[in-house]
């Protein structure tokens, strides 16, 4: 891709959501999150993704976040809480960043739908 992409609340560019699995499902651990989503653009050796996502409500737990990611609320509401207990919420219009090797939880509260750019180098 070689031209500015315009990315609104519904998608970006030509792209429109489709359905997608990239929650882990052994790192549930509460509901059932349906996912959509849509990759804008990503690096030839994989390790950087831009993209938009959405999930119905539900919460995964971390042990070591495989990359650093910032997130931009869209729609909706999730909370992240760190293994000390310490817990941030974010709403629409709102952005978090969350570094590799994050240990907590991510909990969707409302369905949430964000823009996303992570890096797994």
């Amino acid at each position: 891709m070689n031209s500015v992409v315009k990315m609104t609340p519904d998608g970006a560019g030509d792209l429109k959501l489709e359905p997608c699995s990239v929650v882990p499902p052994e790192a549930v651990i509460d509901g059932n999150p349906q996912e959509q989503g849509a990759v804008i653009s990503e690096s030839k050796d994989g390790n950087f993704v831009v993209g938009i996502w959405e999930s119905t409500p539900y919460a995964e737990a971390f042990d070591a976040y495989p990359g650093d990611e910032f997130c931009q609320v869209l729609s909706g509401k999730v909370t992240l809480t760190d293994q000390d207990g310490n817990a941030s919420t974010y709403v629409a219009g709102e952005s978090y960043f969350v570094p590799k090797g994050f240990k907590g939880t991510f909990r969707v509260v409302e369905t949430m739908r964000k823009y996303y750019a992570l890096y797994m180098g």
